[in-house]
C-alpha cells in the first residue's frame, strides 16, 4: 500500500508539502500542486480520512436537500454535485422533503448542523426571509431569500423567451400550464412568457394545475384544446400526459396544437411526437453549487449568483 512518503519521494517534494496539497492547503504553488496531484492519481494512494478530518476539523460530510425523488431533473443535479464532491474527497448525506415547506426545511439544515455538516445544498422555495447560519449555504432552483446566500438557477427568464422562439411565429392562441406562482423558479418563467407573448400580440391562456397529478393536469388542459393552437407545459413529464391524453382524443401533434415541455428529460426522444424542449443544463447546475459551497468551505470569496444558460431542443411536437 501506498504511503505519503512514496507520493513524496516520487513527486521530490517534502512530506509536510504533500500533506498540505492533501488538505487544500492554499500555500501551494500551482505546478508543485499538479506534480503531486499526478503522482498520487497514478500511485492510487489514498489518504487516511480519520486523520485528515482531525487535522482539519472537518466531517468531510455535506448535507443536500431535494423536493422530488422521481424527478430526473434533481436527479442530475445530484449526479453533478457529487461528480465534484468525490473528486475532493467530501461524501454526501441526501434528505428529501415532499412538501417544499418552510418547517421541513429548517428541520434538515438544524439536523445537518447538529451533525457537524460542513456545509449544506438546497433546493428552498419557503425559507425565511433571512437565514442566520454557522454552516455554509448553497441554494439552487430557489428564490433569492437573502444577499449573503449563494444562488445557482438556470435562466429562467431565457427560457421564457426560447419557449416563444420554438413557436416560430406559428400560435395564435397559447395555453401556460404551470405550478403555483409561489414558487419563484414558475414565476419568473411564467412572467418571462407573458412578457414575450404581449410582445407579440398573441393571446394566451394561464393554467394552474397540481404538481403532483400530471394526467390529471393534462386531462384538465384539453378539456379547453378549441380555444388554443399551443401549450407550453410545467416540463417534459407533464408535456408527455399531455401526449397520451391527446392520443385518447383523437387530436394530432403539431397539427392541432404545438407543445413544448421543459427540462430535456430522456423520455422526449421516445414519445411520438418527440418533445420539443428547454434544457436547464442540471448536471452543470450541481458541479457549480457544489465548487460554489467548497469555495466558502475554504473561505474563499466569490460571486454570490449564478444563472446557468439553458437552450432550447427543437423536436417533432413543433413546427
Amino acid at each position: 500500500m501506498s504511503t505519503i512518503k512514496d507520493v513524496a519521494k516520487l513527486a521530490g517534494v517534502s512530506v509536510a508539502t504533500v500533506s498540505r496539497i492533501i488538505n487544500d492547503s492554499p500555500n501551494v504553488s500551482p505546478a508543485t500542486r499538479k506534480k503531486v496531484e499526478r503522482v498520487i492519481k497514478e500511485i492510487n494512494y489514498q489518504p487516511n480520512q480519520v486523520a485528515r478530518t482531525l487535522y482539519q476539523k472537518k466531517s468531510r460530510m455535506i448535507g443536500i436537500i431535494i423536493p422530488d425523488l422521481n424527478n430526473r431533473f434533481y436527479a442530475q443535479i445530484i449526479d453533478g454535485i457529487q461528480s465534484i464532491l468525490q473528486k475532493k474527497g467530501y461524501s454526501a448525506l441526501i434528505s428529501f422533503s415532499a412538501n417544499s415547506n418552510k418547517k421541513n426545511y429548517l428541520n434538515f439544515i438544524n439536523e445537518f448542523q447538529k451533525n457537524n455538516i460542513d456545509g449544506i445544498i438546497t433546493a428552498a422555495f419557503d425559507l425565511p426571509a433571512t437565514l442566520n447560519l454557522a454552516t455554509p449555504l448553497v441554494m439552487y432552483d430557489s428564490a433569492n431569500i437573502d444577499d449573503n446566500v449563494a444562488r445557482i438557477v438556470s435562466d429562467n427568464i431565457k427560457g421564457g423567451k426560447d419557449c416563444i422562439s420554438l413557436l416560430q411565429n406559428q400560435a395564435t392562441r397559447v395555453m401556460i400550464q404551470h405550478w403555483p406562482l409561489r414558487l419563484p423558479t414558475v414565476r419568473e418563467r411564467v412572467e418571462s412568457l407573458v412578457n414575450e407573448l404581449n410582445k407579440l400580440n398573441i393571446p394566451y391562456i394561464l393554467k394552474k394545475v397540481s404538481e403532483n397529478d400530471p394526467e390529471k393536469a393534462a386531462q384538465e388542459v384539453l378539456k379547453k384544446s378549441n380555444r388554443f393552437d399551443a401549450v407550453i407545459a410545467v416540463n417534459d413529464i407533464y408535456a408527455a400526459e399531455i401526449i397520451k391524453e391527446a392520443q385518447r382524443r383523437n387530436l394530432k401533434i403539431p397539427a392541432d396544437f404545438q407543445l413544448i415541455g421543459y427540462d430535456n428529460n430522456v423520455l422526449c426522444e421516445y414519445t411520438t411526437p418527440t418533445i420539443s424542449t428547454i434544457d436547464q443544463q442540471p448536471k452543470l447546475i450541481g458541479q457549480t453549487a457544489a465548487r460554489r459551497l467548497l469555495d466558502l468551505i475554504n473561505g474563499k470569496k466569490s460571486s454570490q449568483n449564478s444563472i446557468i444558460n439553458v437552450i432550447p431542443i427543437k423536436r417533432n411536437s413543433t413546427y
